[in-house]
């Protein structure tokens, strides 16, 4: 049985959170930034309360998630 395209989409909607340029970090950990499929991501390490930066590129449309990835 085909899938629907809205059961595929689900599948690769982004989990959690999502963190705009000059929000405040809520804790203490690795944040990715996705840049499509051509660019590798963007990874920073961020202490609780620190702004998240705009990556290059994006500007204010940089969206950062958490990860559980300690780099």
């Amino acid at each position: 049985m085909a899938a629907s395209v809205e059961e595929v989409l689900a599948r690769y909607r982004p989990e959690g959170q999502v963190y705009r340029p000059g929000q405040k970090a809520p804790y203490s950990g690795t944040y990715v930034c996705d840049r499509g499929t051509m660019l590798a991501p963007v990874r920073v390490q961020l202490s609780r309360g620190e702004e998240f930066p705009e990556v290059r590129g994006l500007g204010k449309h940089t969206r950062w998630r958490g990860t559980n990835i300690q780099a």
